[in-house]
């Protein structure tokens, strides 16, 4: 019997390493939380709520993770803190808003806080990827074709050049460089594989995250845009936070937590030790103009003096959000002509570089 329930607590310790190191879509992840929602609204009890959205998600593993979660609730854990046990599923902002909702007897309002939330959060970061995929996209399809060129083209042209007396220079030296390009490619592959895999460690470090961060806020062009979306963000899931009832400093050390750009983590876990220290939000952010500017700190400093800083920061979001918007389509649409400008200038080169020898052979015959 013993042995029996050993294995059991082992399968289980497995199972929640397994699933801890899990990750889930933002829309699956979404559509489970407003269900789970409607379902307490439903006056459906906490425990069989979560048991049948454990059933009815399209991810096996989220529905796995409830299962564990409702299994966790039915031993005496809250469900705030059954979530905690999944960080990489369920951030501390959610945690922290079901908390406050469990504490409030609000449990499915604050539920549909948290999804209008990440719903919120999501679409801002598809704006943000959609101003930087387009420019990625072209450089990525000019890159295979250049490579095309280079493994493809040129040595059928090589053989063709070589019965060419004079062949021009440019021409040359493109070829030569294709040519060092074909023969060395597995040490050109060696050393990007080894620069990317660096850079890569090294922006897990935590000196990579301050240089991603401090690069994300000073990028020519896409700078105002990064600053724009952390400003939203930040600004949604305080209010949101406020409006749950959880207090100030709480709120502001979550927002914190989930700040995604270091530079701005490392700012507000100053402002959170200043707010403890008894000083108004709004003088902490002044302190820092480089990150808040004068209009924004206006408006949380207007929200503290008529109690209405929640609300304020719902409307600078929406406001940063906008900002979000517009600014992704002025980027692509300032960036689209120089990545034509760039592609022509490759395609012209390249043209050059097969057309100029044939038009001097042309020019020897006719002569």
């Amino acid at each position: 019997m013993e042995k029996k329930t050993g294995d059991k607590k082992q399968s289980r310790e497995e199972e929640f390493k397994k699933l801890k190191r899990i990750k889930v879509s933002t829309s699956n992840l979404l559509i489970s939380i407003k269900s789970f929602s409607a379902l307490l609204k439903a006056s459906i009890p906490l425990s069989e709520a979560v048991k049948t959205i454990a059933e009815q998600s399209s991810d096996p593993n989220l529905n796995r993770i409830y299962k564990y979660v409702g299994e966790e609730v039915d031993k005496g854990l809250t469900m705030a803190e059954a979530m905690r046990l999944f960080p990489k599923v369920f951030p501390e902002t959610v945690s922290a808003v079901v908390e406050a909702g469990e504490m409030g007897g609000s449990l499915e309002t604050n539920l549909m806080f948290i999804a209008d939330t990440i719903k919120k959060d999501w679409e801002l970061r598809k704006k943000l990827k959609g101003a930087i995929i387009y420019p990625v996209i072209i450089i990525g399809m000019t890159s295979v074709m250049f490579l095309g060129m280079i493994f493809i083209v040129f040595p059928k042209l090589e053989t063709l050049f070589e019965a060419f007396e004079n062949v021009p220079a440019t021409t040359k030296f493109i070829i030569n460089v294709a040519n060092g390009i074909r023969t060395n490619w597995y040490i050109i592959l060696g050393i990007m594989i080894v620069l990317i895999g660096g850079v890569i460690l090294f922006l897990r470090t935590k000196a990579g995250k301050r240089f991603s961060g401090w690069l994300a806020l000073n990028f020519p062009i896409l700078k105002k845009l990064f600053k724009s979306s952390i400003l939203a963000s930040f600004s949604r899931t305080l209010s949101v936070l406020l409006a749950s009832g959880i207090p100030l400093t709480k709120s502001l050390e979550i927002t914190t937590s989930t700040t995604s750009n270091s530079r701005y983590s490392e700012v507000l876990k100053k402002v959170c030790a200043t707010i403890e220290d008894g000083k108004d939000l709004s003088i902490s952010l002044s302190e820092y103009p480089e990150f808040f500017n004068t209009s924004y700190i206006k408006m949380i400093d207007v929200g503290e003096i008529s109690g209405t800083l929640g609300d304020n920061l719902m409307y600078l979001h929406e406001y940063y959000s906008d900002e979000v918007t517009e600014m992704s389509n002025n980027i692509v649409t300032f960036i689209e002509p120089l990545l034509l400008i760039l592609v022509g200038g490759i395609i012209g080169l390249l043209g050059v570089t097969i057309l100029l020898p044939i038009y001097q052979l042309m020019g020897t015959i006719n002569g």
